[in-house]
């Protein structure tokens, strides 16, 4: 009987384990959260999920070279991304909100400047 009880303990700390070990493994896989000094900016990242390259926007950049993918906005206002360089209206844009983080723009933005997209 004891062997028996044994056994079953033995089966349960084994499931607790497997489970637990497949916690970690699902969450690895999710993507991080943005890492960015505490600056009045607009962090952005050259690849989706704050991958790549990091660099930090403190004004208007008319042409952004590497293109953006990804962007905290750390600002007080909010900052507008265009995929043509210069601001153009011919391709997509993408406003962040302050304290807005977007992990994907859906596009290579090759501008961005502060303020809202409508009022461009």
């Amino acid at each position: 009987m004891k062997l028996v009880k044994r056994a079953g303990s033995l089966a349960m700390v084994a499931m607790a384990t497997i489970g637990m070990t497949v916690v970690p493994a699902a969450t690895a896989n999710a993507a991080p959260f943005p890492v960015c000094p505490m600056v009045v900016a607009a962090c952005t990242w050259t690849e989706p999920s704050y991958e790549g390259e990091m660099r930090l926007f403190f004004q208007e950049e008319s042409t952004a070279i590497p293109p953006v993918r990804s962007v905290s906005n750390q600002d007080y206002q909010a900052w507008c991304f265009y995929e043509q360089p210069f601001y153009g209206s011919d391709g997509q844009s993408r406003e962040v909100n302050p304290g807005e983080a977007v992990r994907d723009l859906g596009f290579d933005a090759h501008s961005a400047q502060q303020g809202s997209c409508q009022q461009n």
